[in-house]
């Protein structure tokens, strides 16, 4: 059985649903126009905590760079760290300026293990030939 849900705010709705009971939204032209890296960065927004888990362990193995200010935002704001700690693994392998900065910025994080995660990104990153990072040294 296949579960669906609403673009817009997650709940569960009916597969033949052209319109979500619970907020109303025309989810019809949502579902079908969206692509799929597109479906994939609404995930990140999931309430179930695993599915934005995913999506952004997807994301990253697909280096999307359209999904980097998404998974940005998820680093500064988001409070479950395995969520963060997803995100900066995504953002470490999707790479560039914006992506290396908000990793430099997790080491700084509340929580130990998106810290760890940041400082490990952040030595692949340079072994691969990124800039060096200051927090390294």
């Amino acid at each position: 059985m296949t579960t669906f849900y609403c673009p817009i705010c997650w709940a569960e709705v009916p597969e033949s649903a052209t319109v979500c009971p619970h907020c109303h939204t025309d989810i019809s032209e949502l579902i079908s126009q969206a692509d799929y890296v597109d479906k994939l960065i609404a995930a990140l927004r999931h309430k179930e905590p695993m599915t934005p888990v995913r999506a952004a362990w997807i994301l990253g193995e697909r280096l999307e760079q359209k999904a980097v200010p998404a998974l940005a935002k998820i680093v500064k704001k988001a409070k479950d760290a395995f969520l963060v700690e997803s995100a900066v693994e995504a953002l470490g392998k999707i790479g560039g300026t914006t992506a290396t900065a908000t990793v430099r910025a997790a080491t700084q994080h509340l929580s130990l293990r998106v810290r760890v995660k940041a400082r490990d990104v952040l030595r692949e990153l340079v072994s691969k030939g990124s800039p060096p990072v200051d927090e390294l040294a």
